[in-house]
């Protein structure tokens, strides 16, 4: 499958999930409260550590290896097993020192049932790292797009029913047995495959530098959780963590598309020993032009955001949100870099990266969890400028450019985002003045954020423009297509 069909198939599933996402959220935050989701967050985080563990670079290993064997199959199957369930059971059974540590009986009962995920997950996850290796991104879209209804109908209906938390600890696992059975039927024809721990040594090298690298980042990522829930309680982890999602929305259902494309296709290119200069800049300046105005919005309309998709009694979480959606800006400039530094066998520099990275954050969250949650917020600004640094050190000498060379395009995107957050800017303060009900304020800042950036990166000739363009036609194409064949 070409790079472009797979950016197709990727947003489609991703903008389905979006829709799924919204709808979940905004019922989700109505039937349950703070402190409950603040329960739940928590257990996520301390999860979150864990899943990297779990996977020890396995999906990665698999989808860069040059020359890839069904020994090596059978190795990275064995070694997944192996570790996911050791995962588990540890999981399992420090659940009642976890929850004794917060104080919180219902983290033992979450974080039992989501430690069933460590158990169901191997059987899924070589088969996804190899349909994601060949770009079968068709295979991946009916997956996912069935694993996300099925996991956001458990949620409600679960919360519904009065489950409380435990209704968004019982969704992921559910929609995990789903996606599995699925993976089963759709996954390549050679690789199902017995597990075995013979000929492992290529696939522990690979993963112990990108679970190192891994654990920490997601340490340092989830690291506010736990200083928030000692410091001001499980309500405010919920506010925050309410804040922090917004920010998600387009990681997990814009960013994720092309990032999710990205590591195949770079690793695609370095197997066939080409330059990645301009794919990876080109991927950067189409990835800034998407991410800068949608932060923007979110800083500009936080509160009618919060109050639209949660409802009123999330409304502090609005000025929190202002204030990540500023601090994450600079990210997109190195979003791809992990992705490249995995494709390209370089595990070791993204461990370097996280090594620097991860106590300056951590002691900068725990200064400012003494003063207040926008203060949290706030310093991320300052670690994730150095972040950016770091990563965009690595990818210019594994590249042999730089820096401003590969950030140059990124210059149209500023111009792009520009005009699109003024647009939205003068929208929403005109729907201010005239007191427009949330929803549709949203809606007009939204329609003049998208009229600013069609305008701007037309004008510019903007290669996200013209990727657009191009998958839209392509799109098109396909549905007329449909339509000729059908009698």
């Amino acid at each position: 499958m070409s790079v472009r069909k797979a950016l197709l198939w990727s947003f489609a599933e991703r903008y389905f999930s979006l829709g799924i996402t919204v709808v979940s959220t905004m019922v989700l935050a109505r039937l349950l409260t703070p402190a409950q989701v603040g329960v739940f967050s928590v257990c996520a985080a301390f999860t979150a550590i864990a899943g990297i563990l779990r996977d020890f670079g396995v999906s990665e290993f698999l989808i860069q290896e040059k020359e890839l064997t069904q020994d090596k199959i059978k190795a990275a199957f064995g070694i997944a097993i192996v570790v996911a369930w050791s995962i588990g059971l540890i999981v399992f059974c420090s659940r009642s020192f976890v929850a004794s540590y917060f104080a919180e009986p219902g983290v033992a009962k979450v974080l039992a049932v989501m430690s069933l995920n460590f158990f169901i997950l191997p059987f899924a996850s070589p088969a996804f790292a190899l349909l994601n290796r060949e770009m079968a991104f068709r295979k991946i879209f009916i997956v996912q797009t069935v694993a996300n209804t099925v996991q956001t109908v458990s949620a409600i209906t679960l919360a519904l029913n009065g489950f409380s938390y435990m209704s968004l600890a019982w969704a992921p696992v559910i929609s995990i047995a789903c996606q599995t059975l699925l993976l089963s039927y759709l996954r390549p024809r050679d690789s199902f495959l017995w597990p075995s721990l013979k000929n492992a040594r290529s696939v522990l090298g690979f993963g112990s530098m990108f679970v190192s690298s891994r654990v920490i980042e997601t340490l340092t990522n989830n690291t506010h959780e736990f200083f928030i829930a000692k410091q001001f309680g499980f309500a405010s982890v919920g506010i925050f963590s309410k804040a922090a999602g917004l920010m998600d929305l387009f990681h997990h259902n814009v960013a994720s598309a092309i990032m999710r494309v990205a590591t195949p296709a770079f690793a695609k290119d370095h197997r066939a020993g080409n330059s990645l200069v301009e794919s990876y800049s080109r991927g950067t300046a189409i990835l800034t032009s998407l991410s800068w105005p949608f932060f923007g919005f979110v800083a500009i309309a936080s509160g009618p955001i919060i109050r639209v998709l949660f409802g009123p009694k999330w409304d502090a979480a609005a000025g929190v949100a202002t204030i990540l959606a500023v601090t994450i800006m600079p990210n997109a400039m190195m979003n791809l870099a992990p992705n490249l530094l995995a494709a390209t066998g370089n595990i070791k520099r993204r461990l370097k990266v996280t090594l620097v990275y991860a106590p300056i954050h951590i002691v900068l969250i725990a200064l400012a969890s003494t003063i207040s949650l926008k203060a949290m917020a706030a310093v991320f600004g300052l670690s994730n400028a150095i972040m950016v640094f770091l990563y965009l050190r690595q990818v210019s000498t594994i590249l042999q450019t730089r820096i401003r060379d590969i950030l140059r395009p990124c210059l149209a995107s500023l111009w792009v985002a520009l005009a699109s957050i003024g647009m939205q800017a003068l929208a929403f303060e005109a729907c201010l003045l005239l007191d427009l009900p949330s929803l549709i304020s949203l809606i007009a800042t939204g329609v003049a954020a998208v009229l600013g950036w069609v305008a701007c990166a037309r004008l510019i000739n903007h290669p996200a423009y013209a990727e657009v363009s191009r998958l839209v036609v392509d799109a098109w194409n396909k549905r007329q297509a449909r339509k000729k064949a059908m009698p």
